[in-house]
């Protein structure tokens, strides 16, 4: 599959994930196995389809997706949109991408 190569903006995501990290993702299809409950997700934002968030997936309902960010005070997620349809979903994150300056922080 393909791979691409993403920023991390905002706090939503912390301690796990923190702004100006880069993750790469591996891109899905419709009709690709939906990653495990747990895995980090890129999704299309469901009120704003220009933007693109990265969240933890929490739930599968159907056809519709919760997904939470790790630090719940910092982020907007499926606690204020609700679920997101399985259509918005791009890809999983697979790896986190820190140049060697910054590896151990």
């Amino acid at each position: 599959g393909r791979r691409s190569l993403m920023q991390v903006e905002g706090h939503s995501m912390g301690p796990t994930l923190k702004p100006k990290d880069r993750v790469i993702v591996r891109r899905l299809n419709p009709h690709s196995a939906l990653p495990a409950i747990g895995a980090i997700v890129v999704c299309i934002h469901p009120q704003q389809p220009s933007r693109r968030v990265i969240k933890r997936l929490s739930a599968v309902t159907g056809n519709q997706l919760t997904i939470l960010g790790d630090c719940p005070d910092a982020s907007t997620d499926s606690r204020q949109w609700g679920s997101v349809p399985r259509s918005c979903l791009i890809g999983e994150v697979v790896a986190l991408v820190r140049p060697p300056s910054e590896q151990g922080r």
